[in-house]
């Protein structure tokens, strides 16, 4: 069994109404890649996650496939699947992306935002000030962000921002409690903040593809950094 599977459930009896079993396993498996428990490059074998789970090995062969065209996985002829090494362009290239879609997003709201929208953002803000944890912390920054775009009403942008901003949990994670970037991340927050409260939507989106370079450039670095200590 491989290691880790401890930590994503014994089995399948508390399934979600409407949601396949194939979604369940995906979602535990994912989870479990976020935070590290199947570290990269882990071969995951679809018998032995079968067995802990109690489904078929048709469910998690779904569940598998899910994962791997979410990013998550990588299938290799003949060798099943194993979790995808991080990499510094892969981080490069979704900063690239996110950049350029967020920025969209904050253009289109701001000129829908309401006091109330800026007031809301503000309360995660004090919250993300008093947040201790990593789980927290991400998970706050998210709320924060998505806070931002929802005066846009956009709804295929924004689960194109959540697809990639999932991804780039992982990269996020690897480096966060190494650094000191949350201090930094929260004056850009509040800066930001403030340019969609004056209505400055050049200011603001100029600054948002600013903040998210600046965690691009530092994962990117450490990444690099990473492959050149494995190499020498």
């Amino acid at each position: 069994m491989p290691r880790g599977a401890a930590e994503i459930g014994s089995n399948l009896t508390e399934l979600v109404e409407g949601r396949s079993a194939s979604a369940i396993v995906a979602d535990a498996l994912r989870e479990n890649v976020l935070r590290g428990a199947f570290p990269e490059g882990e071969r995951l074998r679809q018998d032995a996650i079968a067995e802990r789970f109690g489904v078929s090995q048709t469910i998690v062969r779904e569940a598998f496939q899910q994962l791997t065209h979410e990013g998550f996985l990588t299938a290799e002829p003949r060798r099943g699947v194993s979790v995808a090494p991080m990499s510094a362009d892969e981080a490069d290239e979704m900063t690239e992306l996110r950049s350029a879609i967020e920025a969209r997003a904050l253009a289109w709201a701001i000129p829908n935002m309401r006091e109330g929208d800026i007031d809301g953002a503000e309360r995660i803000l004090a919250e993300l000030d008093k947040a201790r944890s990593t789980d927290r912390i991400i998970a706050l920054n998210a709320r924060f962000h998505a806070a931002l775009y929802a005066p846009a009403r956009r709804e295929r942008t924004a689960r194109m921002i959540a697809t990639l901003r999932l991804n780039f949990e992982r990269y996020l994670r690897f480096a966060w409690e190494a650094t000191r970037h949350l201090e930094q991340s929260q004056r850009e927050h509040r800066q930001l903040l403030e340019r969609c409260r004056q209505r400055d939507v050049d200011g603001a989106c100029a600054l948002l593809r600013r903040h998210i370079a600046a965690t691009g450039m530092l994962l990117v670095q450490r990444l690099k950094a990473r492959a050149s200590a494995r190499g020498s």
